[in-house]
């Protein structure tokens, strides 16, 4: 059992909070990615649950011992947290072998057991062609294999990886995914993956916790924060689209709102609570259907650019209500509209912000 629990925790630099009454619990076996911008604080708790920073308050529950508290500081070498960095922090003077088995020979492991361990991490990164090597003989994507490698052979049942492939190009970045997700069912062991990446936290996660000024704003699996974001950071942060201002005028029979936009009506997904008034409304871009210019029922708006994407093209639009604002869609090459051209959008979606009246 590897349950991961975290109650109210907080810490503090100069008067600043880095993280913010944190509550957090990842089940067992659980892989979850703490994802959010640069400075958000993620790092830092990740340094307190690893035991490196000791919280200014709270508590932090490792396999249901206590191990940070008010009374209580467990040292990082005694809390069975294997840890992987994107620096890969590598013994240059040591093969790939002598650096697998490092922690093994700290801990005064027997020689049979050790090479038995040893030679196991290393078959299971694919890395048994590679014992002999120094690291630097080695490309990034077999340094960090061999981070894993290292953090594998002490079996950790927690596993803590801070932005493990920031430092590699996007090829073996997608290559290198694939690993620890194969790591992570091989193992079972609870893993918490810091990263600033969305599409890395989506490809890998069960479950991502978006962090922003010290504090959690939605803990979800990555369909449902990208479907039904919980505030206006999150709809902003995960994935592409845009916040609107609305009027929630009521609900429909079958539960979906009635929102107006800019004078034109809008049937969206909502919570069933959220009341009428002035709300925030998420709109991606398979949300949006381009029409001829001044059809009834849809948005007049204006092409401000158009992006190529393989195939397909991003369309950025400026409402002729509110040209500060801007609309995101996605057309086939042979349909897309030139810069410039006057065009109606058509609302077929969307989802009123549970939170919007906190944020207007």
């Amino acid at each position: 059992m590897a349950e991961l629990l975290l109650d109210a925790v907080t810490k503090q630099f100069d008067g600043h909070p880095a993280v913010a009454a944190v509550d957090l619990a990842v089940a067992d076996g659980e892989f979850l990615a703490l994802l959010g911008p640069s400075g958000c604080g993620k790092t830092t708790l990740l340094r307190l649950i690893a035991g490196f920073e000791r919280p200014d308050a709270g508590r932090i529950r490792i396999a249901g011992r206590e191990v940070a508290g008010p009374d209580r500081q467990v040292p990082p070498e005694e809390r069975r947290v294997g840890l992987v960095f994107q620096s890969y922090a590598l013994w240059p003077h040591m093969s790939v072998a002598e650096n697998v088995a490092y922690p093994l020979k700290v801990a005064g492991l027997g020689r049979a057991e050790l090479a038995r361990r040893r030679d196991a991490a290393l078959a299971t990164t694919g890395l048994e062609g590679f014992a002999g090597r120094r690291p630097a003989d080695l490309s990034g994507g077999q340094r960090q294999r061999v981070a894993l490698a290292r953090c594998l052979v002490m079996e950790p049942p927690l596993v803590l990886l801070d932005e493990p492939l920031a430092n590699l190009d996007v090829h073996l970045r997608a290559a290198m995914q694939e690993e620890f997700a194969a790591f992570h069912d091989k193992t079972g062991a609870t893993m918490v993956y810091i990263t600033h990446d969305q599409a890395e936290a989506m490809a890998l996660a069960d479950r991502i916790a978006v962090m922003h000024q010290g504090r959690l704003q939605q803990v979800a699996p990555p369909r449902a924060l990208y479907n039904e974001p919980e505030t206006a950071m999150v709809a902003g942060f995960i994935g592409e689209g845009s916040l609107l201002e609305g009027e929630l005028l009521g609900f429909e029979a079958d539960g979906r709102a009635r929102v107006s936009l800019w004078g034109c009506r809008a049937s969206l997904r909502a919570r069933p609570d959220q009341a009428p008034g002035r709300v925030l409304v998420s709109l991606r871009p398979e949300h949006l259907r381009l029409a001829a210019a001044e059809t009834p029922g849809t948005l007049p708006a204006r092409v401000r650019r158009t992006v190529y994407r393989g195939g397909r093209v991003a369309v950025e639009l400026r409402p002729e209500a509110d040209p500060d604002t801007s609309l995101l869609l996605l057309e086939p090459e042979a349909s897309a509209p030139e810069t410039g051209q006057a065009v109606g959008v058509a609302i077929k979606g969307g989802w009123v912000i549970p939170r919007s009246t906190e944020q207007l």
